[in-house]
């Protein structure tokens, strides 16, 4: 299968690809009966003749183009909905029905706080195209719509606070939270990928939408990822500096498997400068010889090296009654 994906350049665009590719060349083996020959990416600045050529040898498209921060609200329309029918009327012009998939938003609900959002009406313009395409020629449509996301290659200062606070907190840089009690619905891009490769299979969740809601069903018209963590600013910025501080502090933080800390701990340390990647420890030094801590837990015990001088027997190696450290001890005989 040929896979198109527009927007390529772009956040979710380029998780996208990076997964497609490492199924391409077998390096992601949990999709075993996904063959991929080739990602056809296309953005912004790729010479548009090529969409042509892509339009007709797509086996699937992922439609992640659109305009975020444009310079006027014109550009929303035009961004949003303009080249999804520029993408459209190639895809019919070739008579080519694969499936496609389309990018909105929670603000194209047109409800609540988002009753009066540009960008919402420009999202919305870009559904109802992509369903009547899909009544009028048989194929296969997947509209999102996207809750805040996150995760690596996020853009900072753009459309993410958790990608904000994570350059923040990995580059001392400064942060403003106005209200620490507001919660965010979070969507972890390789959660997301996830989905978007099950859709590809026949797989997947539907849905429709009660303002804001998701209502969970399997004729829904929408797509949505089950996957979210509900957490308040304060919570994620208070993760956050426990992060910064380990190498200080040396503990390794609480990140059970698919927790939000988990995912957020993965996210801040893709903002790291490098300089920030390895760091000094403390090597407690007297005549017996030294101990260096190396990182500890707040459950699992401490991992450090202790280091006997000459003519000192071995005192010991291994975990306490309670299994929680572990030492490693080298005498020099």
């Amino acid at each position: 299968m040929k896979i198109l994906v527009t927007g390529a350049k772009g956040f979710v665009g380029k998780n996208l690809c990076a997964a497609l590719k490492n199924i391409k060349d077998g390096k992601d083996r949990r999709f075993p009966d996904l063959a991929i020959e080739d990602v056809y990416e296309y953005d912004i600045d790729t010479d548009p003749a090529l969409l042509d050529t892509f339009c007709k040898d797509a086996g699937f498209v992922f439609n992640l183009a659109g305009v975020n921060r444009p310079q006027n609200q014109e550009e929303f329309m035009q961004g949003n909905f303009g080249f999804a029918s520029t993408l459209l009327d190639t895809l019919k012009k070739h008579g080519n029905k694969c499936p496609v998939m389309l990018s909105s938003s929670q603000q194209a609900s047109l409800t609540g706080r988002f009753g009066n959002s540009e960008y919402g009406r420009s999202k919305k313009a870009g559904e109802d195209l992509f369903l009547e395409y899909g009544k009028e020629t048989g194929a296969e449509v997947h509209v999102y719509r996207f809750p805040n996301l996150f995760g690596k290659w996020c853009r900072p200062n753009y459309n993410s606070a958790v990608a904000t606070f994570c350059n923040a907190f990995a580059n001392d840089l400064p942060f403003t939270v106005n209200d620490p009690s507001v919660e965010l619905e979070l969507l972890y891009i390789d959660d997301l990928v996830d989905e978007m490769i099950d859709i590809m299979q026949g797989k997947g969740h539907r849905c429709e939408f009660e303002g804001l809601e998701v209502v969970p069903g399997p004729l829904g018209k929408y797509r949505y990822c089950p996957i979210t963590h509900k957490v308040t600013l304060g919570e994620i910025v208070e993760l956050l500096k426990s992060f910064a501080e380990q190498p200080k502090t040396l503990m390794i933080p609480e990140i059970p498997a698919g927790s939000f800390a988990k995912k957020l701990y993965s996210t801040y340390l893709s903002y790291l400068p490098a300089s920030k990647v390895a760091f000094p420890l403390k090597m407690n030094v007297d005549d017996r010889g030294s101990f260096t801590e190396l990182v500890h837990t707040l459950n699992a015990g401490q991992v450090s090296i202790n280091i006997s001088n000459r003519g000192l027997r071995r005192v010991s190696t291994g975990i306490t009654p309670s299994g929680s450290s572990l030492s490693l001890w080298l005498v020099m005989d």
